[in-house]
Order: structure tokens, then C-alpha cells, then sequence
């Protein structure tokens, strides 16, 4: 083979390698970001976050002080599995507080929700906003991720003792469910309706169950926050609490 074909091999040669390459990186699932090596378990840069940025649109009065703010009773049903980092795990700790930060500490009424391998109610329903906060700030990172059962759980203490006729569930997890036992989302779902219990969801990590999380969420007038970034939990968390509370 003279100069010029192996040169012209060589350059086909080349030319495929890219082609693979680029087919290869076709879904962004392919490529590596931040998000996935906070997922991962592997350092990044304090700079960067594992989301997007989400626009909150938190109500505000526009009667000149003349409306009466609705109570409710809501369930906080946070993530603790193992594959929630610590610095996750602070963020999910950090958000919930500031929905309990609009609590009135009397007539406002919640429950705190841990899901790993189990679901566990960690501080069953009330209006002792410190028992509430307790119970958050325990929130552990280790195991599997009972999900379904955690939401199913959440529920039926709003029904079986929550006061208010305005209930919610907000759920915050990342990754799909692989220990529930007994709940499924079909079941999560015919029970929210029948009990008039509105579902929140919020997802920090593309999951199989992505849409049925928002289906649940949108089929139970609450609403879904896919992939946010990180510093935007709080906000999310003050705006689910601002929609309760508007009359």
C-alpha cells in the first residue's frame, strides 16, 4: 500500500472513531455533569449545583390585609436512603425547616415522613413546631428506598388526624423506589383523591418515575419540581407552604 491509500485509511479510520464517539454522547443522559458526579458520591466544585433553576411564584395578598390565611395540615416525607449525600441531606434538612418557618405553632398542623429500606413516621401529626423540627433534623442517609410506602404512610396520618380540611404531602427524593411493600402508585393515588389530599413532588434526580410523580402531583392539584437545583429547595419549600396558606 503506497503513501497516499494509507494516508486515506487512516483518515477513514478517524472519521468513524468521531462518528462513534459523537453517536455515543447523543442523550445528555450520556454525558458526564455535575449532577452526576454529585450522584455519584464524587466531589465537585463548590460552584456547581445537580439541577436547574426553578422560578417559584409564591402568592401574595392583594386585598389590603382583608383576607384570613388558611390553616392546613401537611407531611413532610423526605428522602433517607442511601443514596442521598451528606451535603443533600443537609439541603433536605435545611428546606424543610424553612416550610416549618411558616408554621404558627397552634393551629398549623404537620408529621414528619423518614423512607429508606422502611418508612418511618418520625414525628406523628401535630402543632409543636420544635417536635417537628427534631424529627427533621434526625434524618438519617442510609439503605434502600421505600418511597411509595413513605408517601402511603404520610397520608393516612393526614387522614386518620389531621383537623384541617386542607391537607398536603410534600415528597422530596432521588432516586426510583426499590423497597415498598405494600404501596404502589395506583394506590397513592386513588387514596389522595379520596381523602381530598393534595401531592407535592419534588425529584433531584431523573428517575424511571419521573412522570408518575407529576401525574400524582398534577392529578391531585399539587404540583412537581423536576431536577432543581440545590439552593432553590428552600424556595420551592416557601412557596408549597405560601399556596397552603392562601385562602
Amino acid at each position: 500500500m503506497n503513501f497516499k491509500h494509507r494516508h486515506g485509511f487512516g483518515c477513514l479510520v478517524a472519521a468513524c472513531v468521531v462518528l462513534l464517539f459523537a453517536s455515543a454522547c447523543d442523550s445528555p443522559l450520556d454525558v458526564e455533569t455535575p449532577r452526576n458526579r454529585y450522584a455519584d458520591n464524587v466531589s465537585v466544585l463548590p460552584g456547581e449545583d445537580i439541577g436547574t433553576p426553578v422560578s417559584v411564584d409564591i402568592p401574595i395578598d392583594t386585598t389590603g390585609g382583608k383576607w384570613t390565611p388558611a390553616h392546613f395540615s401537611a407531611a413532610l416525607v423526605l428522602d433517607a436512603s442511601g443514596s442521598i449525600t451528606s451535603e443533600m441531606n443537609q439541603y433536605l434538612r435545611q428546606s424543610a425547616n424553612a416550610f416549618l418557618d411558616s408554621l404558627d405553632g397552634v393551629l398549623d398542623e404537620g408529621v414528619v415522613v423518614h423512607f429508606n429500606g422502611t418508612a418511618t413516621i418520625a414525628q406523628s401529626l401535630t402543632s409543636d413546631v420544635s417536635a417537628l423540627r427534631a424529627a427533621v433534623s434526625a434524618l438519617p442517609r442510609t439503605g434502600s428506598t421505600a418511597m411509595w410506602d413513605g408517601l402511603s404512610y404520610a397520608m393516612q396520618e393526614l387522614a386518620d388526624k389531621g383537623s384541617h380540611e386542607r391537607k398536603a404531602v410534600i415528597l422530596i427524593t432521588d432516586s426510583d423506589d426499590n423497597a415498598s411493600v405494600f404501596a404502589t402508585p395506583s394506590k397513592v393515588l386513588a387514596y389522595a383523591g379520596e381523602h381530598d389530599i393534595m401531592v407535592y413532588t419534588i425529584t433531584l434526580h431523573l428517575t424511571s418515575r419521573e412522570l408518575v410523580l407529576r401525574n400524582i402531583a398534577q392529578q391531585t392539584d399539587g404540583r412537581h419540581y423536576s431536577l432543581p437545583e440545590l439552593y432553590s429547595l428552600q424556595s420551592i419549600y416557601r412557596e408549597v407552604a405560601a399556596l397552603l396558606r392562601n385562602p
